[in-house]
């Protein structure tokens, strides 16, 4: 009987046939999920519970899942983050867990600039002003020669800083993993957060959620930033503590904010980020384009092909497990 791969991650099965057929190949039979079949725990468990692997986008992956689960061999992220997987619980249970870092470094890096001009020429507005046919004058602001924060120089943080340097821009970063190299190379200047969010016109996030960055960006540092700033999310919404964003919107702590990722996804009706003025909201849509999908397909099925073989996967996250 050949292995069975459940996708959940809609950006894999929106490019089938094409994106399986690699799977197929090697005798696996690819199975997709109904939309929003992953509602919680219970409908994970269900949905894979005659599955060997998974392509998985960011639902919940811990110990009451693989406990229900004794068959499963490994959980191939699409895409980077991984933090709806328990890697503790994985690595016990056996689980390899893989990801594809590097498929969609220059389409988040895009978006984060898209993002940012749009936010700061105050795009959005002007599209309304056009349409509504009672033009008037919309001013925004230029990137040009202003102060970029970059909060994680990891990959993306990177891409973004090189983009700039276009913009003959001063970059600042924080990351405690900061390395001189980077440094040098990006011509950026290694800061404290406190100094990052005091000094920055605009301020990226691209850090991984941790116990320590979890809601890094609340009331205390919004209200150190200067009120012309100007927030872009592109990484993860844990880093925000939204409610206080809204009020930091509201009350004009801050002068505007652009979020691909939020806490709640999508959110809720009733979330005040919804009502707050100067704000642009994205549906986490900032590593979609047709060729980071086609990178990210190819080394999903990768990952899949060498953990269901018994081989070791070129991107394994739970390290220890094969170690």
């Amino acid at each position: 009987m050949s292995d069975r791969v459940m996708v959940t991650a809609s950006p894999f099965i929106c490019h089938e046939p094409e994106a399986g057929e690699p799977l197929r190949r090697e005798g696996i039979e690819v199975r997709h999920a109904p939309a929003g079949a992953c509602a919680d725990r219970q409908a994970v468990i269900e949905l894979l519970a005659d599955c060997a692997g998974v392509i998985a986008s960011m639902e919940p992956y811990d110990e009451q899942v693989f406990s229900a689960l004794p068959q499963l061999r490994t959980i191939a992220r699409w895409g980077v983050g991984y933090d709806s997987i328990d890697l503790q619980a994985a690595t016990r249970a056996r689980v390899i867990v893989t990801n594809t870092p590097g498929a969609v470094t220059e389409s988040v890096a895009d978006q984060t600039f898209a993002l940012m001009l749009a936010l700061a020429r105050r795009i959005p507005e002007q599209l309304s002003v056009a349409r509504s046919l009672q033009w008037c004058t919309v001013e925004g602001t230029e990137l040009w020669r202003k102060t970029l924060g970059i909060i994680g120089l990891g990959s993306i943080g990177q891409a973004v800083a090189r983009r700039a340097a276009g913009f003959s821009m001063r970059i600042l970063a924080h990351d405690p993993y900061l390395l001189p190299f980077h440094v040098g190379r990006l011509n950026v200047t290694p800061v404290s957060l406190d100094r990052l969010l005091q000094e920055s016109d605009i301020i990226t996030l691209h850090a991984n959620v941790t116990p320590e960055s979890r809601g890094m960006i609340g009331e205390k540092q919004l209200r150190m930033m200067k009120p012309t700033a100007l927030v872009v999310n592109c990484g993860r919404g844990a880093l925000v503590d939204q409610v206080a964003l809204a009020r930091a919107l509201q009350e004009g702590w801050i002068a505007g904010a652009a979020l691909d990722a939020l806490e709640c996804e999508p959110p809720l009706p009733d979330d005040p980020i919804l009502g707050a003025p100067n704000v642009i909201i994205a549906p986490h849509n900032s590593s979609m384009t047709a060729e980071s999908a086609a990178r990210v397909n190819a080394l999903v099925c990768e990952n899949v092909i060498a953990a269901l073989a018994g081989r070791r996967p070129r991107f394994v996250v739970n390290r220890d497990l094969l170690d």
